[in-house]
């Protein structure tokens, strides 16, 4: 089961892992001008585009033998994709250059609002960026420097999404301006989050990452049914003793594991087959669509607090939807779960885009095609 991580600051890591590009060592322009007076340094302005290129480059209408590290192919191909709440279709390079604009004006909504509130970081955020400066340095240094650049702007990109988590708490969070009620927390909860109590049995053999067969995967759907059976008998009421569900795992995911030809050395691990979970929209979106979730379908379907089997490939979970507020408090799921993340960060980023996108622009044109993309290294 996941944890709940925080949009905000994960946002920026994840796009900083990807791109593999951080703050620009060449001398001039050090600048790509500003947007609302604030300056947007070469290096953000780079990883920014670093960033757009490769969502095009997934996007691009390849020919044959072409790849997403063919510059000039994709920024030549057709892209079509979605840029806020608009569909675009547009050639690679002007996909790049929307897109680019796009990830710099929420860069600039992001330090002018943190200025506006006087904000400033913890020490333990600052030492969390240069931690994770120095790791992804040691990682992609090679390719930093490839492309001309340096540690200041990946530092600089961090330091944004520091700023944006540091701004949802100074306007949402408990102290903030505007805090999040105790009502819009339990809305949420009960309407868009699935608190899930469930018991995981293997269908895979992660020694030798072997699948079941037709024959083993049989056995263990019936081995899930007992499974089930028990905690139908055992766990009916609207909260569980986890006792109950460890005692399950215990007993039926060996039995699933020595079908599929494998042993557990202690059998005291089982229990770590056994939980219980709040899954958030976003931790939800990936088991499926609108259409249809592998995971809060059958739930649905089974209804509220009433065991069912699902499977979701690599594992059949034999589980149940119950109400977290019949064994907690808002303020206990709130301390054990990221909900205000959860709950506001899409809303707070859509308020950075506008927002930087209303700003004054003064970019330097001339600097930023210095900085083409069709400049961009795939490889070093």
């Amino acid at each position: 089961m996941r944890s709940i991580k925080t949009k905000l600051l994960s946002l920026g890591v994840a796009a900083a892992m990807l791109l593999a590009l951080a703050g620009c060592n060449i001398s001039t322009p050090s600048s790509v001008g500003t947007i609302g007076g604030v300056d947007i340094p070469a290096g953000v302005y780079l990883l920014a585009q670093y960033n757009a290129y490769n969502t095009a480059s997934g996007l691009a209408d390849l020919a044959t033998g072409e790849t997403a590290n063919d510059v000039k192919a994709v920024l030549k191909a057709e892209c079509t994709g979605t840029i806020g709440d608009e569909e675009v279709t547009a050639t690679g390079a002007e996909y790049v250059e929307k897109l680019t604009l796009r990830a710099i004006e929420y860069y600039a909504a992001v330090e002018a609002k943190f200025a506006e509130l006087g904000a400033t970081l913890e020490d333990a955020a600052t030492s969390e960026v240069a931690s994770s400066v120095d790791s992804m340095w040691e990682s992609n240094g090679e390719l930093y420097e490839a492309n001309g650049i340096g540690k200041s702007s990946l530092e600089a990109y961090l330091l944004n999404a520091q700023k944006a988590s540091t701004i949802m708490n100074l306007l949402y969070g408990p102290d903030g301006s505007t805090p999040v009620t105790e009502a819009e927390y339990t809305d949420f909860l009960n309407n868009s989050c699935y608190y899930i109590e469930s018991v995981q049995i293997p269908l895979v053999d992660y020694s030798t990452y072997t699948m079941a067969d037709d024959d083993q995967k049989t056995k263990i759907l019936e081995i899930a049914a007992q499974c089930e059976a028990e905690l139908k008998e055992n766990a009916s009421g609207e909260t569980s003793d986890m006792t109950v569900l460890y005692t399950a795992a215990s007993e039926y995911v060996p039995q699933a594991m020595e079908t599929l030809g494998a042993t557990m050395e202690n059998a005291s691990e089982a229990i770590y087959y056994a939980g219980a979970q709040l899954y958030t929209p976003d931790d939800l979106a990936g088991y499926g669509t609108d259409e249809y979730n592998n995971l809060t379908d059958p739930l649905d379907e089974a209804g509220m607090n009433q065991w069912t089997t699902i499977d979701l490939g690599t594992t059949i979970l034999v589980a149940r939807r119950v109400d977290p507020l019949k064994s907690y408090t808002v303020e206990q799921l709130t301390s054990m779960y990221d909900l205000l993340t959860a709950l506001k960060s899409d809303e707070l980023q859509d308020q950075f885009y506008a927002d930087g996108a209303a700003m004054e622009h003064a970019l330097d044109e001339g600097a930023m095609k210095t900085y083409s993309a069709s400049k961009i290294k795939k490889n070093v």
